[in-house]
């Protein structure tokens, strides 16, 4: 639709025919009445989902969305160069062909999968090399793939999504990007069930597959964390005899994947004076396959909560890296990216230098900002600063233990007199089943052990959505009364993130040194009040 897809639009590799485009989905072409097929052979050089994003030559696929419906702009988009749409049932009165389909999500996936086998085949023909890498995990898939994009991107033309497109349609969107002269393709790969992702690697077959996390996300959807690994195992069951697989060994589930890797490659990353012993040669588990490790020690955690630690590769001497991104916990998404490049041959010490300059590239995760809050609009207080930790991109039990590592890491160095303040904001967290209540209230007891103060952000018009926070506020209050030395249980509940602004602001003019974290699932509505405080801040 017109509103439900905001990123660029995708280039087709090899530009095609509207009639090779339809033979490609499968999909029956319904000319104007006016002209036949005759006044029709232009060729499609690009595709979008957006009627906004039309240009000449665009290709326009009509997707019903939550807010829109794409059919609704099918009549009005050849004013603006469109050559042809994908329809599910013909458009009247439309100016430009119609490829009608039965499912135009699906043909997405297929123009995709398409796109993708002729750029294989211009490799395969003596072209430049192309390689697809497939990420997924359970928390850090879209971290990793920043950290592998900037890795990538110092060796040859690199596509990868925006943001978080690791669905049936934001991958296909992105693989569309594909041209002749990409030299990687990285995929982003979520699901919320059994199935999807092997969906997803139909569409884009991985050369190399990395494995990072198997947790409870979207647990309401599995029934199990068995279930999570198996659907996550779907990626390296994917690879080729000549692919590579990158696990996280420190992840007793990942371990598991090393005998169905399709592969005969695997790549070991993990911490190495963590709990699990860090396979020797990585011969041990790995089902006979021919195994390397990379992996990090002597870790710190710096001033703001910047790693630092020593990256071991393959073949190399080790290298010191202060990781240009805070929190500990990124230093398993740098590894893993770390793997992927020196797998495709970039050299030790350029990985090094790139990981210590790299920015995130995704919004609201781990984003640190200076913010004044003390304009009239959020607070009658004046002075009201402190640092925000936005990491509000969406929360997962993992994902909000990590975070609030992170906002107790902060700064912990500094004197007595200027240790922060720290404050919690967080959001419900969704889609984790019939164990949701316990999940929430354990996190609010692991806040209140980290935090020195908890905002739990409901939702006036969502009960469902309040009653998950109302057992966040729960869980802290139990931690604090379990703390020692602790005389009161400084948390707090509200029903909207406009609330929770004004309560951060009041906190934040009582103490001088107040930092915040963000967190939680998208539908909390965090993100906005991100939004709002980094307009009013500078980013670190």
């Amino acid at each position: 639709g017109s509103g439900d897809q905001q990123a660029a639009g995708g280039q087709l590799m090899i530009v095609t025919s509207i009639e090779q485009c339809a033979r490609e989905v499968c999909g029956r072409i319904i000319y104007p009445d006016t002209a036949g097929n005759n006044g029709y052979t232009h060729n499609i050089s690009k595709v979008v989902m957006d009627s906004r994003k039309v240009q000449p030559g665009s290709l326009f696929i009509a997707i019903r969305g939550e807010r829109s419906d794409g059919h609704d702009f099918v009549r009005q988009i050849g004013a603006d160069g469109a050559v042809a749409a994908i329809v599910e049932h013909a458009v009247e009165n439309a100016d430009i062909p119609q490829i009608v389909v039965s499912n135009t999500v699906k043909a997405l996936g297929s123009l995709a999968r398409s796109n993708v086998a002729r750029r294989r085949e211009l490799a395969a023909q003596g072209g430049t090399p192309f390689t697809v890498i497939g990420i997924t995990g359970s928390v850090g898939k879209t971290t990793t793939k920043d950290i592998a994009y900037s890795l990538l991107s110092s060796a040859g033309p690199t596509v990868a999504p925006q943001g978080s497109f690791n669905n049936e349609i934001g991958l296909p969107y992105t693989a569309l990007e594909v041209d002749r002269d990409t030299r990687f393709l990285i995929a982003e790969m979520g699901a919320s069930a059994l199935g999807e992702i092997a969906y997803l690697t139909h569409i884009v077959p991985p050369d190399i597959a990395v494995e990072l996390k198997v947790g409870v996300a979207h647990l309401g959807g599995f029934g199990s964390v068995d279930n999570i690994r198996k659907a996550k195992s779907e990626l390296v069951q994917a690879l080729s005899a000549d692919g590579t697989a990158i696990l996280n060994a420190d992840d007793d589930n990942i371990r598991l994947m090393a005998g169905s890797a399709a592969s005969g490659t695997i790549i070991w990353f993990g911490i190495k004076d963590r709990d699990h012993s860090f396979p020797d040669a990585c011969s041990s588990g790995s089902g006979g396959k021919k195994a390397v490790a990379v992996y990090a020690d002597n870790i710190s955690v710096g001033h703001y909560d910047y790693p630092v630690f020593d990256l071991h590769l393959p073949d190399s001497r080790p290298y010191t890296v202060r990781l240009g991104i805070p929190g500990e916990h990124n230093i398993y998404n740098a590894l893993a990216a770390s793997c992927v490049a020196y797998r495709v041959g970039i050299p030790a010490q350029e990985i090094a230098r790139i990981l210590g300059g790299q920015v995130l590239r995704s919004p609201h995760r781990m984003s640190i900002s200076e913010i004044n809050a003390g304009s009239p609009d959020i607070s009658g207080s004046r002075n009201t600063q402190f640092t925000l930790i936005d990491d509000s991109f969406n929360a997962n039990p993992d994902s909000m233990e990590a975070g609030l590592n992170g906002l107790a890491q902060w700064n912990r160095d500094a004197d007595t007199a200027a240790q922060p303040y720290r404050v919690a904001v967080l959001g419900p967290m969704l889609e984790l089943g019939p164990g949701e209540e316990g999940l929430h209230k354990d996190i609010g007891q692991y806040a209140a052990e980290h935090a020195d103060a908890v905002v739990a952000v409901g939702n006036e018009g969502n009960p469902a959505l309040d009653a998950l926070a109302h057992y966040l506020a729960d869980g802290a209050a139990q931690g604090y009364h379990g703390k020692e030395g602790q005389v009161s249980a400084p948390v707090y509940w509200t029903e909207s993130a406009a609330d929770a602004a004004q309560l951060v602001s009041s906190l934040a003019a009582s103490h001088p040194h107040t930092v915040v974290l963000l967190k939680g699932s998208h539908a909390s509505g965090l993100q906005g009040l991100a939004d709002m405080w980094t307009a009013q801040g500078r980013n670190k």
